[in-house]
């Protein structure tokens, strides 16, 4: 996982900024690029290519995206506008998000054996399974960021 010393004390502005291009933003990228590589290598190798993969990197695609979108529209405002505790409950529904996230993720990584491409695996299928492990190591180190101390530390004001 990512140091996260360096945030124990940091503003919530500046851990906010901090999320939003280095997770946010990292992850639209890295969903643009999965999500029509993940459809090309199942529809390529429909044979041979786990037939679940597809159905839960659109799952997380879409889901990622909403939660984020909840997240810049909704709770960080609440947080930069000082609410604190006051946003208790949208802090609640996110942490919820990440729960399924966190089993998504897992889901995954079993699915993919570890992401861990077969010996006959073309280069579009070895680069997805390679992206796909990037995005779920930042996404386990952003939930982590936002549970651990950005939440934790407004739900203590």
């Amino acid at each position: 996982m990512t140091d996260l010393t360096v945030w124990q004390t940091a503003p919530f502005d500046a851990i906010i900024d901090h999320i939003l291009p280095r997770y946010h933003e990292t992850h639209r990228r890295q969903l643009d690029e999965i999500l029509p590589l993940a459809e090309k290598v199942a529809r390529v190798h429909a044979q041979t290519f786990n037939p679940q993969i597809l159905p839960l990197v659109q799952y997380i695609d879409s889901e990622l995206r909403g939660h984020m979108m909840k997240e810049e529209r909704m709770l960080f405002p609440m947080i930069k506008q000082g609410v604190g505790r006051g946003a208790a409950m949208p802090i609640k529904v996110m942490m919820h998000e990440h729960q399924d996230h966190e089993q998504a993720i897992t889901q995954l990584t079993e699915l993919t054996d570890n992401f861990t491409p077969p010996a006959h695996a073309c280069g579009s299928w070895q680069r997805l399974y390679a992206n796909l492990r990037e995005l779920t190591e930042d996404l386990r180190n952003h939930i982590e960021l936002e549970n651990e101390i950005l939440f934790a530390r407004v739900m203590q004001l």
